[in-house]
């Protein structure tokens, strides 16, 4: 690590069924803190897991998935980027880009987890949480990877009227409001509020043909040479990831094949999953965590996990 990494306690609290939830501020090589969450085993852990989540989604997300994991004695570490939520800070807001995002903040939670517990860490991204790869090196460290809703976001990836739509988005609608705002509002689109950089380095992937395997160095070779066991959900009714778009970024994977699963809204009696529904109980508890849960147990896990 470039610097190291200071942990300040700001609340322990003991969650119900077995959890300790204990928030915290990490700082980054570059000097930006950023407000994470443990969710811990009362047990021995058996692995430590990263979650990363997508661009505007809050840790908070997590919190469902995270607290079921520890449960059953995986410790989950949760972060927010800088700009965003419990990361919200004048320093924060001016260096946030997507690429700050993977190379520092990703960086620096994964560097934690690793310094901090002795069990061997795994990712769990969300969206861009998962794009993360093709862009830190560091989280190559991984010893196994989840994937839920992570894509290339292509215009070319979506059809019909969503595709226009997206297109004018990336080209038209978010340079403008780049120019006019420092914190884009919640209004200005699905991801909003977001720190002027992060939605400029957004549009700028968005306007290339193949994502940031266009335009960012090295992302190409990163993607290509990530090797750890992974396991990529995508949902059928995503309007941010639909499948075309997800398949697209699994098939830079060339050092493993991605196990992936397709999932769709009848499977679990709902009427939609959209882009973050895997992360909310309705879905999560009818299967698909303990998919997940296998899955680490069998690449990571010290221990069987009950």
């Amino acid at each position: 690590m470039d610097q190291p990494i200071l942990q300040t306690q700001t609340g322990v609290s003991p969650a119900v069924d077995e959890v300790t939830v204990t928030s915290l501020t990490l700082r980054t090589a570059d000097g930006v803190s950023l407000g994470a969450t443990v969710y811990a085993p009362n047990n021995p852990a058996t692995m430590t897991l990263l979650m990363l989540p997508g661009i505007g989604v809050p840790q908070r997300a997590f919190r469902h998935l995270a607290s079921w994991l520890a449960i059953r004695g995986a410790r989950c570490l949760t972060v927010d980027y800088r700009g965003m939520g419990a990361s919200v800070s004048p320093e924060g807001v001016v260096t946030a880009t997507l690429s700050t995002w993977a190379r520092e903040d990703a960086v620096a939670a994964f560097e934690y987890a690793e310094t901090t517990w002795p069990e061997p860490v795994a990712l769990i991204g969300h969206s861009f949480g998962g794009q993360a790869v093709g862009l830190a090196k560091t989280l190559h460290r991984s010893r196994a990877a989840v994937f839920i809703c992570s894509q290339f976001g292509s215009a070319r990836h979506w059809d019909g009227l969503a595709r226009w739509s997206l297109a004018t988005y990336w080209h038209v609608w978010l340079p403008a409001l780049c120019r006019l705002f420092e914190v884009l509002p919640a209004w200005s689109g699905p991801a909003g509020p977001l720190p002027r950089g992060v939605a400029s380095e957004w549009a700028r992937w968005g306007r290339q043909h193949d994502w940031y395997a266009s335009c960012e160095r090295d992302a190409v070779r990163l993607l290509s040479a990530f090797a750890a066991p992974t396991l990529a959900y995508g949902v059928s009714d995503d309007p941010i990831a639909p499948p075309r778009a997800v398949s697209t970024f699994l098939d830079r994977f060339f050092a493993v094949d991605p196990e992936r699963r397709k999932l769709e809204p009848e499977q679990f009696g709902v009427k939609a999953i959209g882009h973050v529904g895997l992360l909310r109980p309705a879905v999560g508890t009818a299967g698909v965590w303990q998919e997940i849960l296998e899955f680490l147990n069998d690449n990571v896990g010290t221990e069987s996990i009950r």
